[in-house]
């Protein structure tokens, strides 16, 4: 009787020890040493913020819009469309080389040419003694309509609302169909003057695809 006692012993301790790992080794022999944990792995970037993440990056080179390829030139960057922009504008860029406040924004839209140049003439204050300059431009052989406004830019209720004194926009209006294609630059008057010289080179870059 006691050696039926002595057996279960023994195999409950063998059991007990097999439970508990960590304080000998069970069947090898030997101890072993706790694996290393994994080093945790950063969560993937999702679709908007990787979107976001190269949209933020300098961008340069060949790019089309609408049908239309420009040469983008180098250290501007195009940036994410807000929710209010997204189905009205095409493509936003900075260009932070000219000054953090200057924008690009390109947009195919209807409702007219001459309608839309009075929108904008309505978004601007200009100062007593100061006119619009408007002329014609060349674009891959098409006349397009350049429009220079400098004075108070009044952003309107889709961006607040709020009137900034001296500002200055430039833009330009091509014919296209079925809708007209428009390229609308804004900042304030001395950091624009910095990227003109640029954005002249982007507009006559320009080439219609289709």
């Amino acid at each position: 009787m006691s050696a039926v006692l002595s057996q279960n012993f023994w195999k409950h301790l063998v059991f007990l020890v097999c439970l508990f790992p960590g304080l000998s080794g069970c069947g090898s022999g030997e101890s072993e040493a706790p694996a290393d944990l994994p080093v945790p792995e950063a969560a993937p970037l999702s679709s908007a913020q990787s979107a976001a993440t190269e949209a933020s990056q300098s961008e340069s080179g060949e790019k089309v819009f609408d049908g239309i390829q420009f040469d983008v030139p180098a250290g501007w960057q195009q940036i994410p469309l807000s929710p209010a922009q997204q189905g009205m504008i095409s493509a936003s860029f900075q260009i932070p080389k000219a000054g953090p406040d200057v924008k690009l924004t390109l947009s195919s839209v209807g409702g007219g040419i001459e309608a839309n140049l009075q929108r904008w003439r309505g978004q601007f204050q200009l100062p007593p003694g100061e006119e619009p300059i408007q002329k014609t431009v060349r674009v891959d052989d098409v006349d397009a309509i350049w429009l220079d406004l400098r004075g108070t830019f009044d952003t309107g209720p889709a961006l607040n609302g709020t009137a900034e004194a001296g500002m200055r926009m430039i833009g330009v209006a091509i014919p296209r169909s079925p809708r007209d294609f428009y390229l609308k630059l804004t900042g304030p008057r001395e950091q624009l003057l910095k990227a003109e010289p640029e954005f002249e080179a982007f507009l006559k870059s320009a080439r219609f695809k289709q």
